[in-house]
Order: C-alpha cells, then structure tokens, then sequence
C-alpha cells in the first residue's frame, strides 16, 4: 500500500456512515503496512506524533518495532479518542453517540490547526463546504464553539466562500479561531483568497484585530504579498484600503524599498498606498 492508496482508505474510514471493527482493524494494518515500508513522510509524522500519542493513550513507541497496537494508539489518538478500545465501542454503540466519527476526528484536528488533514478526511475541497453545511444543520456545532471557530478558519485558509458564509450566518466569532496563531481573516489574505476577502469585507469583519505575530490584516497582506507572493494579492490588498484599513505610518516608504517577486504587485500596491496618502491628506 502507497501513501496516496492509505489517504483513500483513512479518508473512505472516517467518512463511513456505518464504520466496523473489522474497517479499523483494516486501516491499523495498513498503517503498519505503510510505515514499514520505508515511506519516510509518513515514518516521520508517525514519530512526530508519537510523544502525543503516548501522553494521551499510554502506549509507548519504539520506531525500530512498530506494530500493531502502536498504530491502534495512533489511529485512536488522531480522531480524538483516548484509547483504542474507547475507539471501538464508540463504533460498536453508535446510538449513544452524539457526533460521529468523521466530527470526533474534525474537532482533534482543528484543535491541532491540521486544516489541509480536515480537507483530505472530508473527501477533498469541494465537498467541504458541504460537509460543513451538513454538521451546522445537524447541530453538531451548538456545544462546540471553539471547533466551529476554528472550522471558520479553516474554510478562509482553503478559500471555502460558502462554509465561511455559513459559519458566519450562525454566529461564529471570526476572531475566535486562532490557535494556530492566525484568523480566518488573516489566513484569506495570506492564501490569496479574493473571493473569501471580499465577503469578509462586505460582512464588515473587523480588519484592525492583530494575529499572534503582530500584523493586522493589511500587515498580513503586505508580508504575503511579498513572501508567499500569489497574483491575487495586489487585489486583495487594494480592496482592503479601499473598504477602511488602517495603513500605520511609514508603510509607503517601507513598501518602496522592499523586494517584491512581482513588478505588477510591486506598482499597484504602492498605487494604491499613494492613493490613500493623498486621500488622508489635509
């Protein structure tokens, strides 16, 4: 089994609407399987994972024999569950369930800000805004405001419009959902997300609220735009000037001497923070 055959089966298990035993006891093997076979990305985000693991089920790891029942404790681990044996019974009682196992699993992994995990286990970006949906109608959100937080952030770091819509329509604090450091807000821009952006414009997302790092959401932009440079940022960025954003001072003349990876980007911006300069001029 190769990581891309494991990542259907992981994803095929989560998503299963009546998971068994015998499913799971499939996917443990194929852990083992795909860890033994010298994949070394997978290896390492096994070790990686394994202090966690060991903290929270008390099975301990020995990377040179890894077997079976570390890869249950792995598994058990990953989707929020204690322990494998917790995972089993909640697949054996599934009516004394209150959240299934594919919400088990997105409540761990947003809390773990793994927003690229919670988009491959859901089956892929286009299903996400549905699935997103689905949990919001089923109620699975009422007692669970951090993780809806932090699946608004996720929707604005994937450029999910419509989750981040909906989200947004029942009550989510967009600034809720930080522990990984950014907000949704931030992450839209950082992403290059145009379309997210302008909905958080028009829904009057406050732009002011720093992230962990300092920058506010034009701060964010700016830094992107020229280190993780997409074609999209000198819109972005124009479109928060022109909806209000705070431009602190000195930033006209810090943009000029900086290396921007686009000569278009490089023009437009300092345009468009000449355009506010005369604007705020007395």
């Amino acid at each position: 089994m190769d990581k891309t055959e494991f990542e259907k089966h992981w994803s095929e298990s989560l998503r299963s609407s009546e998971p068994s035993v015998e499913q799971f006891d499939r996917l443990a093997q194929a852990v083992v399987d795909l860890y033994r076979s010298g994949d070394a990305t997978f290896r390492q985000h096994i070790k990686n994972r394994f202090r966690r693991v060991t903290k929270t089920t008390g099975q301990n790891f020995d990377p040179d024999n890894f077997d079976l029942d570390m890869a249950r404790a792995f598994i058990a681990d990953e989707i929020g569950f204690r322990s494998w044996d917790e995972l089993i019974r909640s697949i054996q009682n599934p009516a004394e369930n209150r959240y299934s196992i594919l919400f088990r699993y997105a409540i761990a992994v947003l809390w773990r800000g793994d927003y690229t995990g919670l988009k491959r286990a859901v089956g892929g970006p286009e299903i996400f805004d549905g699935q997103i949906i689905e949990w919001l109608e089923a109620g699975y959100f009422a007692d669970e405001p951090e993780t809806m937080a932090e699946a608004f952030a996720a929707a604005c770091m994937l450029g999910r419009d419509r989750a981040a819509a909906a989200l947004l329509d029942n009550g989510v604090d967009p600034y809720a959902g930080m522990r990984s450091g950014l907000s949704g807000f931030h992450y839209a821009v950082s992403g290059g997300w145009r379309n997210v952006v302008e909905l958080l414009i028009a829904r009057d997302v406050p732009m002011e609220i720093k992230n962990t790092y300092g920058g506010t959401v034009l701060g964010q932009a700016l830094w992107s735009a020229i280190n993780e440079h997409m074609e999209s940022h000198a819109a972005i960025i124009e479109s928060l000037i022109e909806a209000g954003a705070k431009i602190e001072p000195g930033t006209l003349d810090w943009w000029e001497v900086q290396s921007v990876p686009s000569t278009e980007t490089k023009s437009r911006v300092t345009n468009a923070l000449l355009k506010a300069k005369d604007k705020s001029a007395p």
